[in-house]
């Protein structure tokens, strides 16, 4: 009895132990999380695996999105870089989640209200927020190992030599009838079944063993939403009755696929082992719950999205906190036809310290001209970016942003493509194909193109462009586009409105103020820049001769070859 009464003594004293140490370390990760809250992550996109974290989009975002973003678009804007800077997530599914989100805009006014509700729970709940918070942080990140995959195909999760272990699993018991028959032949019988079923396991978990991590991911995430449901997140029905009832049908693969069979331990560390190898156990336990994940796929691919989403809003409440000036965009999802596409003030680019705010009014289709590095390209990314943070996490670098519903499409950052054999004007030509096929009647497009047709001889840009640019701005399209190219705005001067970025040049420097004006660029800056550089003003004087005769006569003057002089 004392060894007993002492025993359970012990047992008490291990686990207040634990408790205690338990709380001190909740403590810590919760004081870290006040710490971080509302500030920027220290994140930069080249720490990310964007392969791995594309998953979910790729399998099951964009199969079930009516509009996604597209790699040209994602690229042109730099969404790698903005992904970064607004991922303060606990987990792979929120990794994964945000990512989607981002590239599948919402254009619904239901969904986009429902999103916007989230992210607003969080910033006025923060006691619940950080409940939340404290489970995703102990599930943390890299647990998940591939769950996501299983959005797509389940095949392979299968074992090669099929159903031969519901077989091999009942020879041992076969063999101890015989034993009373014949005791040499039925031990001989038995020893051979066990070795056989042991040598069975270890290829059959050899064989398992990377696709373990996926199932075993499951039912963590699985167990880790029955926790989260346990808050009882009243504040968000919707969302609160759409786990519960998730739960209801993927409890039963969280109880057969429990992550404790999977563990592949040494017999001498844990004999447990032992009867799990020659009665395949946990091949057993694995098989159930490949089955029931293949039958219950879309409910589990449901649940991760769920997981994510509360994860994903939450960096994103925490992302809200980190900007001075932002809004709530305004999207007049039913709207005249004679509105604007676009009314916004002060608006800015996220990645862009200190970026000077500009307007953004629009109600007809615009060309921009201007100097090099004056602010055209920036300009049409802020507002591309923008329009996609409106539609996607419901906030905006702008003073005020009201639209219609607008779809982001872009043809900016354009490049060769040695291995593909294409020229820069080829994938600029396949760059507007796409463009024109994403037209459609029921989303307006906002159609950015920066430089058009830049890839080809001076006379047949001009007319390509223009005709390009009148076709499309006669589309279902918001339009902008910018060009060196003054003739384009002489020959589009009736369709478009003309906008314009200037600099200003002294002797030793040029500057710029970044303000978008009205009218067409009326200055130049390339030549100034030759003479800023220090190049010799002998070339600066010509090249600005170059152009007098050239405006003044429409001719270039041809150079004239000159006698080289005597050594």
């Amino acid at each position: 009895m004392d060894f007993i009464f002492a025993a359970v003594v012990f047992g008490i004293f291990v686990l207040i132990s634990l408790l205690i140490d338990r709380g001190k370390k909740d403590d810590k990760v919760l004081k870290r999380l006040r710490d971080h809250w509302g500030k920027l992550p220290e994140n930069s996109h080249t720490d990310f695996d964007f392969r791995r974290i594309s998953v979910f989009f790729r399998e099951y975002g964009k199969k079930n999105a009516r509009y996604y973003i597209d790699d040209t678009t994602w690229n042109d804007l730099e969404m790698d870089k903005l992904y970064a800077l607004i991922n303060s997530t606990h987990t792979s599914m929120g990794d994964e989640v945000l990512y989607s989100l981002l590239r599948t805009p919402l254009y619904d006014s239901i969904s986009m209200e429902e999103r916007l509700a989230l992210i607003e729970y969080w910033e006025e709940n923060p006691q619940v927020r950080e409940s939340v918070q404290m489970l995703l942080e102990r599930f943390g990140k890299y647990r998940d190992k591939g769950a996501s995959t299983l959005m797509g195909d389940t095949e392979h999760l299968k074992l090669r030599k099929g159903n031969w272990f519901r077989l091999l699993t009942f020879l041992p018991l076969l063999a101890i009838p015989v034993i009373f028959a014949n005791v040499g032949f039925g031990m001989l019988l038995l020893i051979l079944s066990i070795g056989f079923n042991v040598l069975y396991h270890e290829r059959a978990i050899k064989e398992i063993d990377s696709k373990i991590s996926i199932v075993t991911s499951a039912v963590a995430i699985i167990a880790l939403a029955d926790r989260i449901a346990g808050l009882d997140l009243k504040g968000v029905p919707r969302i609160n009755t759409r786990l519960n009832d998730l739960l209801k049908s993927l409890r039963e693969v969280a109880r057969k696929g429990s992550p404790s069979l999977f563990i592949n331990k040494e017999v001498i560390d844990d004999p447990s082992t032992l009867p799990k190898m020659i009665f395949l156990i946990d091949i057993w336990s694995y098989q159930a719950s490949v089955l029931l994940l293949k039958q219950k796929v879309d409910e589990f691919a449901q649940l991760f999205e769920i997981i994510g989403l509360l994860d994903a809003t939450i960096s994103l409440a925490s992302y809200r906190k980190t900007l001075e000036k932002w809004c709530v965009p305004k999207i007049e999802w039913e709207h005249d036809q004679g509105i604007n596409s676009i009314n916004a003030f002060n608006v800015r680019h996220p990645m862009v310290k200190n970026c000077v705010g500009n307007p953004v009014l629009l109600n007809k289709p615009v060309l921009i001209t201007g100097s090099n590095a004056s602010g055209k390209s920036t300009y049409l990314k802020t507002v591309a970016i923008n329009t996609l943070m409106a539609h996607t996490i419901g906030t905006c670098l702008a003073e005020s942003w009201t639209s219609v519903p607008l779809f982001p499409i872009t043809s900016m950052a354009l490049r060769d493509s040695i291995l593909d054999g294409e020229s820069y004007f080829i994938a600029e030509i396949k760059s507007f194909k796409r463009i024109f096929s994403a037209v459609n009647p029921r989303i307006k497009c906002l159609c950015i193109v920066d430089e058009v047709l830049r890839g080809t001889n001076t006379i047949e840009r001009i007319a390509a462009s223009s005709r390009v640019l009148e076709s499309l701005a006669r589309q279902n399209i918001c339009l902008m586009a910018a060009t060196h190219d003054q003739e384009l705005a002489d020959i589009l001067e009736e369709i478009f409105e003309n906008m314009h970025f200037e600099e200003i040049v002294t002797d030793s420097e040029v500057s710029f103020d970044y303000r978008v004006k009205e009218g067409r660029a009326t200055t130049r800056n390339a030549i100034k820049l030759l003479k800023v550089m220090g190049f010799d003003p002998k070339i600066v004087s010509d090249c600005m001769d170059a152009v007098a005769h050239f405006e003044a006569t429409r001719h270039w003057k041809r150079i004239e070859e000159k006698p080289e002089l005597p050594g």
